[in-house]
């Protein structure tokens, strides 16, 4: 159903090629503190979901989707920003499903708290631990077919949804 209805949301899709060279140092600078402290390691995708929810707050319209109230078609201005993140899945019988659970009010995180909250989802996704409260209310989704090999694609923005940021 939340398919068939994404196919009424007004899209349009704006592609860009971006040099992530700094990123990568960044991120082995900042691993290297990490794993001194015995805290983790951080993925591209934190500091890219961490770069989207720093975004919206200087653009603040990032966060601003389309649904219906009242019958009409409506402006929905959502106050936080409930992030989703795609998170690949193995089943048991070696298929796989896309889970895109959210981290809600992520723009009043710190980045401890930030970098806390999204390793939970990945682990109660893995361990098969979501809830449907853990899928609901996403104002922005980051996914990231790149790891498949695609450089650019058309998510589905589902109705209420402000953005799908996807990095190739």
């Amino acid at each position: 159903d939340n398919m068939e209805q994404s196919l009424t949301v007004p899209t349009a899709t704006s592609s860009r090629n971006i040099p992530v060279k700094l990123l990568e140092e960044n991120r082995r600078i900042l691993n290297d503190q990490l794993q001194a402290r015995g805290r983790g390691k951080l993925s591209f995708t934190h500091i890219i979901a961490w770069a989207i929810i720093k975004a919206v707050q200087v653009y603040p319209h990032m966060n601003v989707g389309f649904g219906e109230v009242d019958g009409k078609p409506s402006r929905l201005e959502h106050e936080n920003v409930n992030l989703g993140i795609a998170i690949d899945i193995e089943k048991k019988d070696g298929s796989r499903s896309l889970l895109v659970p959210n981290i809600k009010g992520a723009n009043k995180m710190n980045f401890a708290q930030f970098f806390a909250e999204y390793n939970d989802r990945v682990k109660r996704a893995r361990d098969g631990k979501l809830e449907i409260a853990d899928f609901q209310g996403t104002t922005i989704s980051l996914t990231n077919p790149g790891t498949i090999g695609t450089v650019a694609s058309n998510p589905r923005l589902m109705a209420g949804q402000s953005a799908i940021i996807a990095t190739g």
